[in-house]
């Protein structure tokens, strides 16, 4: 909706509300907005916090945008799961 400004902030309370307990919904919203760096760096934070959430990373259409990236198939590797 071209409302770029408005998201950056959303986001960024996001991060700072629940950077504790929810990486891998934040990982899903850098994915959707195309910021595949952002989105790799909170998955990587959901491995570590042990995410609930990471057993949808297959079929998640949010994180559509990272298939084929190096990192994203090298993290399918990392928790066992096929590219």
């Amino acid at each position: 909706m071209r409302r770029n400004a408005e998201a950056d902030r959303e986001v960024a309370n996001l991060e700072a509300d629940h950077s504790h307990d929810m990486a891998f919904p934040i990982a899903e919203v850098h994915a959707y907005r195309g910021r595949t760096q952002a989105a790799l760096e909170w998955l990587d934070r959901a491995y570590a916090q042990r995410d609930i959430f990471l057993w949808l990373i297959k079929g998640d259409p949010l994180l559509k945008s990272l298939a084929g990236n190096p990192r994203y198939t090298a993290f399918l590797r990392k928790i066992n799961l096929p590219e």
